[in-house]
């Protein structure tokens, strides 16, 4: 079945092909060919007063019309937190380019005086409440040649919501629905599915899905952080987390869903019909073929938890080298470990501005954990990692361990596993997926490699190690209609590297510490681990690989139903299947490149 559905897909290729010729660069705000303001009046009257003229979300802190110090304040106050940056159509977790950064009114007077621009935020966005509004964007961006980009809460570390001169896509206001079914029921006979699920209709998060299921002893997929968007980025790009090694990946829940494609026309997207579309949006990447409003995704039965939690401390912070040789043993146990059932995150460093491990800045800890099991088989898993560990502890590590029982998923997730961390700054990040592999095989170029991602102390590099991989996952590997990285089916866990920097940095700063990811952080981890890929929603926005990184054997495919489905380009973003064939010009405008 798949075999012949990647030879439709190089056919629809092939189809779209004479399509390509007719592209010309987006209208940009300073074009003639902008849309005049009777167009977007226009629109506004289409979406029933639904049309938001956009400005910087900090715009109040700076002389001119909108100046407002109360609000001012209140920006500033709550830049870092995810629910008000979700709340603006130009709010984003992650900013890339802040060109009107928050003003904090007690240490700088006001109003600011720096310069404070919308940059590569959207000039316009549609607060879409129902999918009608949807089509009715899509099909303006394509009869008026705007770029288009969408965007529910903006939790994006690419920055894939944004665009110079954009119409947005606005749909956390679109609500139509989130109900739970105790058994699924579908026309489409291949689906053979039907357990529970959830049907979510909209800009619903996490945090909405999960007390639904809490009440009904049931288990989702869903991500760590609950203020994550059900439906954008986090389910299209493949999505981990607590439960993934249980159940598998967030796309592989997806049972069907609701697109708004590029010529505005609403399909649904099954294993019986639009199959190349369900292929894409299950694991191919959001923002790029059309516009999911709705989906259904599968329920599973409730457990118990076993979790462990491991902190590692130098004693001497002044030499992390036992540090590092720690992480690179715990490391190479991984696919052992996860085998037997463990998954879990961790994260560690050589050196942080604030305590990572008790006083310590510098350490590595984690909380692992087993799901149907005792703790006596948690702790015999963890022996002979704990044996490796042992020399080290009281000479040159402090190490400790601790095992909690939990009597179900959801006080597990409440209690222990739930991110609710700060927003709104900018850093550079890159990743990489390990297999087996790439962890035993070679145990000396896993601790030259571990040494390098360590960076040097006055880097303040930080590492997160996230065991999502396995069980499940692997097994999802066998749907043909599953458009996730191949590389997830080997890879037992995701590293992600990180650095920042001091805000109002100049531009060397930052270009100095993106090269560093990118060509000697990020390289060591394709080095080591080079038959495997990157999760593309926790990946370098730089990757210079970045076809064959985020989606491995499935770009070909991907890229043909991307050709055949919006041959136009309505539909792009940054890294995105089909975003090679598209350049930002000086100016910031979006133009084909042949």
């Amino acid at each position: 079945m798949q075999r012949a559905f990647l030879l439709l897909a190089a056919l629809f290729s092939s189809a779209s092909a004479a399509f390509h010729s007719g592209r010309s660069c987006k209208c940009g705000p300073s074009d003639s060919c902008w849309p005049s303001q009777a167009a977007w009046a226009s629109l506004n009257n289409t979406v029933s007063g639904k049309l938001i003229e956009t400005e910087p979300l900090a715009v109040s802190c700076y002389a001119g019309p909108s100046f407002n110090a109360a609000h001012c304040a209140k920006v500033d106050d709550q830049w870092t937190n995810a629910t008000f940056q979700a709340n603006s159509p130009v709010g984003y977790d992650y900013p890339r380019d802040l060109t009107c950064p928050p003003v904090n009114g007690s240490t700088t007077q006001l109003p600011a005086s720096g310069p404070c621009t919308i940059g590569d935020s959207p000039r316009y966005a549609v607060n879409a409440t129902v999918v009608d509004d949807i089509s009715a964007a899509v099909k303006f961006a394509k009869q008026h040649n705007v770029r288009l980009v969408i965007k529910d809460t903006g939790h994006d570390i690419l920055g894939r919501s944004t665009g110079y001169g954009s119409l947005e896509v606005w749909i956390r206001h679109l609500r139509t629905g989130l109900t739970f079914s105790e058994s699924y029921e579908s026309s489409c006979p291949a689906t053979n599915y039907h357990g529970p699920s959830f049907s979510v209709g909209g800009g619903y998060t996490w945090e909405n899905v999960y007390p639904i299921a809490q009440q009904n002893n049931v288990v989702v997929v869903g991500g760590g952080t609950p203020t994550v968007s059900v439906l954008g980025g986090w389910l299209q790009g493949g999505g981990h987390g607590p439960a993934t090694r249980q159940y598998g990946l967030g796309a592989d829940q997806v049972l069907s869903a609701q697109v708004v494609l590029a010529d505005g026309c609403v399909i649904t997207a099954n294993a019986c019909e639009n199959q190349d579309v369900f292929f894409a949006i299950r694991g191919g990447g959001g923002g790029t073929y059309g516009v999911v409003a709705e989906v259904s995704i599968k329920a599973h039965p409730n457990f118990d938890v076993q979790m462990q939690s491991l902190s590692i401390a130098p004693l001497d912070i002044s030499n992390t080298s036992s540090l590092l040789d720690a992480v690179a043993i715990i490391y190479e146990a991984i696919p052992d470990l996860n085998d037997g059932g463990f998954a879990g995150y961790g994260t560690w460093s050589i050196a942080q501005p604030t305590p990572l491990v008790g006083n310590s800045t510098a350490g590595y800890v984690h909380g692992i954990y087993l799901f149907n099991q005792s703790t006596d088989t948690a702790k015999k898993l963890f022996a002979p990692t704990l044996e490796k560990l042992k020399p080290y502890n009281g000479t040159s590590l402090s190490i400790t361990v601790d095992y909690t029982s939990f009597p179900d998923y959801w006080d597990f997730y409440y209690k222990a596993a739930a991110v609710n961390g700060p927003v709104g700054t900018a850093s550079a990040l890159g990743s990489r997926l390990f297999s087996r592999r790439s962890v035993q095989e070679d145990p000396a170029g896993l601790r030259e490699m571990i040494g390098v991602i360590a960076g040097t102390p006055e880097e303040f590099t930080s590492n997160s190690l996230e065991i999502v991989g396995g069980g499940a996952v692997f097994s999802g590997g066998s749907d043909p209609l599953s458009g996730v990285n191949p590389a997830w089916r080997i890879s037992y866990f995701n590293n992600i590297v990180a650095r920042g920097w001091a805000p109002g940095s100049n531009q060397s700063v930052i270009d100095a510490t993106q090269n560093d990811i990118t060509y000697v952080k990020d390289a060591a981890m394709n080095k080591q681990a080079w038959d495997t890929g990157v999760y593309m929603n926790e990946a370098n926005r730089l990757d210079p690989d970045y076809p064959w990184n985020f989606y491995g054997l499935h770009y070909g495919p991907l890229l043909a139903i991307k050709n055949f489905r919006d041959p136009a380009g309505v539909f792009y973003c940054v890294t995105c299947v089909g975003s090679a064939e598209w350049k930002e010009n000086a100016e910031g405008v979006l133009c084909p490149l042949s």
